[in-house]
């Protein structure tokens, strides 16, 4: 639906691994820094790490998708399904990479505390910590799940309404539902990533050469229009002054091409 005028292109610049990155600064995870100052990519950086350097393209594709999970909340099941390996191994990989990554995995539990303890009464919080010792406690057996879906009905029970607001680094309010505690940190960096993809804009509209050939952002990429020509050169400047840092850790953002529509960017190769 976005399509390029005659003798123009449509090019665009997006931030590289800005979720990431900020959930290596607001965790202070030292060896992802680290990555993301060196310029590498953190999800090669994460596959060495776990893998070592001969890792293999499936591996870095658990690796990728494993650190999506870590952002967004998810559990063993969903990795499992996602990259098609089997459950236990889906178990064994998450353990590996929350041992790997100890400094952000801490970050997130304490976040997830932080939820529980503003939302929740004392006596409240006793009990849910509790019933969660209980669940976990289950045997895998017909009775041990029964007993176990008993458990967490009784688990939503006292969850169920209970908000905590948070605030992001840059002064957002946020509300986070106890009975979603596991939310909190991909709210705050959905939130940071937004606020950074904003001022980027701003930026970049202040610019007089670039300002006329913005059409619009769209997650954390920027779109633009130019004649054929300059294309290559407005994807590179809006790279450029779309690049900044958070927390000491640089945020880099990258241009290219798209072509005839921005869905040009989006086809595969031999299309």
């Amino acid at each position: 639906m976005i399509i390029a005028s005659p003798g123009m292109s449509i090019f665009h610049a997006d931030f590289d691994q800005i979720e990431l990155r900020i959930a290596a600064a607001l965790s202070g995870e030292p060896s992802m820094i680290k990555a993301a100052k060196c310029g590498e990519s953190l999800h090669k950086s994460a596959a060495i790490k776990l893998f070592g350097e001969d890792y293999t393209p499936t591996q870095y594709g658990i690796t990728k998708n494993g650190n999506f999970l870590w952002l967004y909340g998810g559990g063993p099941s969903k990795l499992s399904d996602t990259v098609g390996i089997p459950l236990e191994e889906s178990k064994a990989f998450l353990s590996d990479y929350n041992q790997a990554f100890s400094v952000m995995t801490a970050y997130k539990r304490q976040r997830q505390k932080d939820v529980l303890r503003a939302a929740l009464s004392p006596d409240e919080l006793t009990m849910y910590y509790e019933l969660r010792s209980h669940m976990w406690n289950c045997p895998d057996t017909p009775n041990g799940r029964k007993d176990k879906l008993a458990l967490k009905v009784m688990l939503d029970a006292l969850t169920r309404r209970k908000v905590a607001w948070i605030t992001t680094p840059f002064g957002r309010r946020l509300p986070v539902e106890a009975n979603k505690a596991y939310k909190v940190v991909n709210f705050e960096v959905q939130s940071t990533a937004a606020h950074i993809m904003g001022l980027a804009l701003l930026d970049v509209m202040a610019d007089p050469e670039l300002e006329p050939t913005v059409l619009l952002p769209v997650h954390d990429e920027l779109l633009g229009e130019a004649p054929i020509r300059k294309a290559d050169y407005m994807a590179r400047r809006y790279g450029e002054v779309m690049t900044r840092e958070f927390r000491e850790v640089p945020l880099t953002a990258s241009g290219s091409v798209y072509g005839k529509s921005w869905g040009h960017g989006y086809m595969k190769k031999e299309d």
